[in-house]
């Protein structure tokens, strides 16, 4: 089960690091400029690493839930990157994070079992995020999320649930080409939109941009084999990441980070270790 936590919490830390980058992206560029740039970066590295692997993809149907899995994913981070810009990640954060209550309701409808301290872990943990990221009197909650971004967190949150629970349902045949086939179907999906938009010029692809769409696909990596073992801890533990995009606000962008964050993140900390019992 270490393992599987360690895996999962370096989910965490990229999907974070991801969120923060793309949120203070879309304040400076259209949010479509860093969504499709981003989704056709993460698909042309899911296509480098095929390529270098070179094992063709296994004939099973259900991979067709990992192009499921990216057709719903690329109009949940486009919804998750609107809300990024028109509120606060620390706002925002909360909400996108009740993505991880599908796959652990998914994973507890399918025979997951926990015992009591992951149980105790998996409440600490769920709570944790919330406290780190609940908006607090500040500067930051001052210029507030608007009833628009709060509904697209929301959106994105619900299709991010179910996309992990696609992702995983497809791991079962190929880990790999799950999120591979994830990726590439999101990628030519943000390639259609840019033909169509008129968007398709060398802004797509600025170093920035790449680092979105690389580091939430290596974060998608690390989660799906987490949870190919066990989808209940690792979902709740990769959903610490709003702890993570707290903190490079509070390191990068000098945001003051309140009492109830700090409690937050202690109490996030304590779930990782409960889980990883």
């Amino acid at each position: 089960m270490a393992w599987v936590i360690t895996i999962a919490a370096g989910a965490a830390a990229a999907w974070g690091a991801s969120d923060f980058l793309a949120g203070a992206l879309a304040r400076r560029r259209p949010v479509l400029t860093v969504l499709i740039g981003s989704q056709i970066a993460a698909m042309l590295l899911a296509l480098v690493v095929a390529a270098l692997r070179g094992v063709p993809p296994p004939w099973d149907a259900r991979l067709w839930l990992g192009v499921a899995a990216g057709v719903v994913g690329l109009p949940s981070m486009g919804l998750l990157y609107r809300a990024m810009r028109d509120g606060s990640p620390a706002v925002v954060a909360p909400i996108a994070a009740v993505a991880a209550l599908v796959p652990v309701g998914w994973g507890l409808l399918h025979g997951d079992r926990l015992t009591v301290v992951a149980g105790l872990g998996i409440a600490t943990g769920l709570v944790g995020v919330t406290m780190a990221s609940w908006p607090v009197p500040g500067p930051v909650t001052a210029r507030g999320a608007t009833r628009s971004a709060n509904l697209c967190g929301l959106g994105a949150a619900l299709g991010l649930g179910v996309y992990f629970v696609l992702l995983h349902e497809a791991g079962a045949a190929d880990e790999f080409w799950a999120l591979a086939s994830a990726r590439i179907a999101e990628g030519l999906g943000a390639l259609v939109l840019a033909l169509a938009l008129g968007r398709c010029d060398r802004t797509l692809l600025r170093a920035p941009i790449v680092a979105v769409g690389t580091t939430d696909a290596l974060a998608d990596a690390a989660y799906i084999a987490a949870a190919a073992s066990a989808l209940t801890p690792a979902t709740v533990v990769a959903s610490l990441y709003p702890a993570v995009t707290v903190l490079l606000n509070r390191s990068l962008l000098r945001e003051r980070l309140h009492t109830l964050h700090w409690y937050g993140v202690i109490a996030a900390l304590f779930s990782v270790a409960c889980l990883a019992r």
